[in-house]
This record gives structure tokens, C-alpha cells and sequence, in this order.
């Protein structure tokens, strides 16, 4: 047996271990922040997700390495991830420590959620730099995604109101004082200067009046395209000025190729490349999740669970 391997002590957090150790939402958006320069920079190495073969009922299966810097340390692993076809996401993201031995593996689907909230509220803050302050919050989806997103804007944007356009009841729904749901696309988006859409992958799509929302609303779209389609946007540009972001240019550029963004065109301006100046109009964001960030949130979880000695150790 090697020395590596005599050596080695893999810590699993489970889903309950992951929620335990989740640090402050501010804290969350600067971690994946971190990310989304290291990935604008090139100093992250990010490679376009691998999709493996949907099944016929719309399930996914994808497999997302990257390696990242956290501080002075390298961060090298991957997460696997699983979804769609009417079951909620799972998976595990598996990180390496400096000596290439496995160090952690983590129950991904908590920490899909909090990622997934945290690059939203990253993107929030750098679209709206020098904009007034968010009051008004349209909501597309009610799942899990509706959940973390809505802890995310309490946390951010305390005194905005949110309303959620879904076909889930008001019972299944993180309303808080202000929110309510709305009975049409119309009454959701109007006047709206934060339109979030999360709408389950393979379900029908709904038709979007965006031409309602505020001249400078900010739309975040976690659904790839199934929410806001080509012609939505192609609609939405042809009357106002509108600025495209994402996450990773090459990823989404990649899965565009793929025929998975139809009618969206090739997205250059990430993120972490920063807001820009003078920008008036609407900023669509449609970010689609990427390791590195998976991996500096899984970074930090492992450090806590190492200090409060939380988690199980494997041989």
C-alpha cells in the first residue's frame, strides 16, 4: 500500500452535515464571487460540464470537474449531479487535497441550492451596480430553488417583496410578510426590477410579457432556456437595450452548441468580469452552474467540518 493511501482519511458530510456548516448568505455570494473572477480571469481552469445521455423521462446526468485556488491552496475535484424526470437533484461533489488523496466528499444537493442562490445573488449585485436598490422581485418556479433564492433575497434585500408566478399552492411556498402569488404572468412582472426565473426543467413553458418589467429590471434565468426562450429575447432587445452575462462563456457557449439554448445568441461578458460603466437597460443573466464554485463552497464546508470535527470519516 502506498504512503498516499495508508495516509488517507476521506470525511463524507451528508445533506444534514452540509446545512449545519453553511456559513452567513453574505458569505456564500463573496465564495462563489471568488469563483467567478478566478473563472473571468482564466485563473481557474473550468471546463464545459459533461452531459451524459438524458433519459426519455428528461432526466440529466452531469459530470462538472474544475480546479480553483482557495487562498494559497489548490482546490482540484469534480461534482456529479443528477436531476430531472420529476426527481428532485442529488449527487456529490468529491475535492483532492494538496497530496492528490481524496479529501472530502459532499452530499451535493443542499449545496447545488445554496450555490445556485449564492451566484444569483453575485450576479444581482454586479448587474445592478449603481442602480437603486431591489424593491420588487417576480418569481418564476416554486421548488427548492424558490426556497434558497428567497432566503438569499431576505438576506440581501430585506424590504423587497416577492411575487411567485407557479402552479404550487401558497402552503408549499417561502412567502414572508409582503410576498403573495400571483394569478397571471401580467400581475407577476409588472413594474418588477428583479425577474428570477427556476422553472422545472421539462415542464411546459409559460409566455412572459418581459416588455412589462422596469426599463432597468435585472432577470436572472436558472432554467437555461425554458422560461425565457430565443424569440423572448429576441422580442425584449428589439425595444430596449439589454446586456447578456453568464457564469462561464465557455460553458455556455458549449451548451448552446448543443442545442440546449435555442435562439440565444453566444454570451462573451461573464460575471466575474465585472458590471462595466455608463450600461442603461435591462441585464439578463442566465447563469448555468459551474464547478468552481461548487468546489470553493465544498472547500470552505470541509475546513468548518474539520475544525468542529463534524462528519463521518471513511477509511
Amino acid at each position: 500500500m502506498s504512503d498516499r493511501a495508508a495516509a488517507r482519511h476521506t470525511r463524507y458530510l451528508s445533506e444534514a452535515d452540509v446545512a449545519a456548516l453553511l456559513p452567513s448568505i453574505s458569505e456564500q455570494i463573496a465564495v462563489v464571487a471568488d469563483a467567478l473572477v478566478q473563472v473571468a480571469e482564466r485563473r481557474a481552469h473550468q471546463p464545459p460540464k459533461i452531459a451524459l445521455p438524458a433519459r426519455a423521462d428528461g432526466r440529466f446526468f452531469h459530470l462538472m470537474p474544475a480546479v480553483v485556488r482557495a487562498g494559497s491552496s489548490q482546490v482540484a475535484g469534480a461534482k456529479w449531479i443528477s436531476g430531472g424526470g420529476g426527481l428532485p437533484i442529488d449527487g456529490l461533489v468529491i475535492l483532492e487535497d494538496e497530496r492528490g488523496a481524496t479529501r472530502g466528499l459532499v452530499a451535493a444537493a443542499g449545496l447545488t441550492a445554496t450555490r445556485t442562490a449564492a451566484v444569483s445573488g453575485a450576479a444581482i449585485r454586479v448587474a445592478r451596480h449603481g442602480l437603486g436598490a431591489v424593491s420588487r422581485v417576480a418569481f418564476v418556479g416554486g421548488g427548492v430553488q424558490a426556497h434558497s433564492h428567497r432566503e438569499m433575497l431576505a438576506a440581501e434585500y430585506p424590504t423587497a417583496s416577492v411575487t411567485f408566478l407557479t402552479r404550487r399552492s401558497a402552503s408549499e411556498l417561502p412567502l414572508r410578510a409582503g410576498d403573495r402569488v400571483a394569478e397571471n404572468a401580467e400581475e407577476a412582472l409588472r413594474d418588477a426590477d428583479l425577474l428570477i426565473t427556476a422553472a422545472a426543467f421539462g415542464t411546459e413553458a409559460r409566455a412572459l410579457p418581459l416588455g412589462l418589467l422596469a426599463p432597468d429590471a435585472t432577470i436572472i434565468a436558472i432554467d437555461y432556456a425554458t422560461s425565457i426562450r430565443g424569440e423572448d429575447l429576441a422580442l425584449l432587445r428589439a425595444h430596449r437595450p439589454v446586456r447578456l452575462m453568464t457564469d462561464s462563456a465557455e460553458q455556455f457557449n458549449a451548451t448552446r452548441a448543443a442545442g440546449k439554448l435555442e435562439g440565444w445568441p453566444e454570451i462573451s461578458d461573464e460575471i466575474g468580469g465585472g458590471a462595466g460603466a455608463g450600461f442603461i437597460g435591462t441585464t439578463i443573466v442566465n447563469h448555468l452552474g459551474i464547478a468552481a464554485c461548487d468546489l470553493l463552497l465544498a472547500d470552505l464546508l470541509l475546513a468548518r467540518a474539520e475544525e468542529r470535527g463534524i462528519g463521518t470519516l471513511l477509511g
